[in-house]
């Protein structure tokens, strides 16, 4: 499968042979004045802390954005990615600790316990900027080692343009994906675990949806997946930083649980659906296709008959889309959903809009695009995801 790393490393290899990578005095070769900016392909070379990773610092990287290089007066401080390196107690795990951790931060070993009930949400998390949410964006982003390239491993059928979504009527005659190399991108074990999520729920609201334990076992499974993955490895470091998720990895996890599969009801007082139900399968209600915002289960549904696209009303970069379908005889007007992106990053992303613009719009720049999520919470001072989409 193609990934945004393995990209990465084949432009440094072409600057190479090209001879532009050289660090060399100028603007673009040049650390003067781009201290922890973020990526930018058409830079020769690159200054933030990603550059000793991949190799591409430019050759003034120390002299400019090295200033903090000690750990002195700096132990436990939050994720900087202007940073060369860094001193709190995950460093050691990106391997980009200050040389001086060990001595100046007197690293000690703690022993976090497991929580029997659910964390409660922080009182007064701290504020998240837009710049901030772009950084962590592009480095969720850039870290999405699962994802699938269009191009390579999937092709699109676009089609019909849709102008007027309320009109229901079929402009495409084939399926929207007219390739994919399943073997490759569903082989990762994240895909695994999500895919085996999709049949566990009713399509129509109204109707009571118990959990039985095979399924109970299946969402574990899931979440400890993508808990292994440095996408979320890195949302968690974000989040409890600001303090508005548990510290410990088991309470962060728990938290996920709650909003993503946490059960309430749309219809009738019944417990008939979750977040992860509405945005990542969808659901049927008062004649219509609610929710339904993954490309993986898009594709799997249309591979199999159950929807029929018909068309598209746009196709931004980087990677997302909006499509007319019907679910049956059921249409789905509008339906926005990133396009190769793992189930990892889709609920990270999610997340962590969810929990820093409850309500509200999400609007940070992610692989060098403006972008906008928007999400709404359900009950209780946002326990619960309501729906999520790009």
């Amino acid at each position: 499968m193609a990934s945004r790393r393995g990209a990465t490393v084949l432009l440094l290899i072409l600057a190479t042979l090209s001879g532009c990578y050289r660090g060399t005095s100028g603007a673009a070769g040049s650390c003067a004045g781009r201290c922890g900016e973020n990526y930018n392909s058409g830079n020769s070379c690159h200054c933030n802390d990603l550059c000793d990773r991949y190799s591409n610092c430019c050759s003034d990287y120390n002299a400019f954005c090295n200033s903090q290089a000690s750990c002195a007066s700096r132990c436990g401080e939050n994720y900087n990615s202007g940073h060369a390196c860094h001193c709190n107690d995950l460093c050691g795990r990106y391997d980009n600790c200050c040389s001086d951790y060990n001595s100046v931060c007197q690293v000690t070993t703690t022993t976090t316990t497991r929580p029997t009930t659910l964390p409660p949400v922080p009182s007064s998390p701290l504020p998240v900027t837009d710049a901030e949410l772009s950084r962590i964006a592009d480095d969720m982003w850039y870290s999405d080692f699962n994802s699938a390239t269009e191009g390579v491993d999937f092709n699109l059928n676009l089609q019909g343009f849709i102008t007027s979504t309320g009109q229901n009527t079929d402009y495409s005659s084939s399926r929207l994906f007219s390739y994919m190399n399943e073997n490759s991108v569903f082989s990762a074990d994240t895909f695994t675990a999500f895919t085996a999520l999709l049949d566990n729920y009713i399509a129509r609201t109204g109707n009571t949806e118990s959990v039985t334990s095979a399924e109970a076992a299946e969402n574990e499974a899931f979440l400890t997946e993508i808990m292994k993955t440095q996408v979320m490895a890195r949302l968690h470091d974000f989040l409890r930083w600001k303090g508005i998720v548990p510290y410990d990895e088991a309470g962060f996890k728990a938290r996920l649980e709650e909003i993503w599969f946490g059960r309430y009801s749309r219809e009738g007082g019944r417990l008939d659906t979750s977040g992860f139900e509405h945005v990542f399968v969808g659901e049927i209600k008062n004649g219509q296709v609610s929710g339904m915002h993954s490309w993986v289960r898009f594709y799997l549904a249309e591979k199999s008959g159950q929807f029929d696209y018909a068309g598209y009303i746009f196709k931004r970069q980087p990677g997302t889309i909006g499509v007319q379908f019907r679910w049956g005889s059921v249409w789905k007007n509008l339906g926005a959903f990133f396009l190769g992106t793992s189930p990892e990053f889709d609920m990270a992303l999610y997340t962590l809009c969810f929990l820093t613009r409850t309500d509200d719009t999400c609007q940070f720049t992610m692989a060098g695009r403006e972008m906008r999520v928007i999400t709404y919470s359900w009950l209780d001072r946002g326990r619960y995801l309501a729906t999520a989409y790009p």
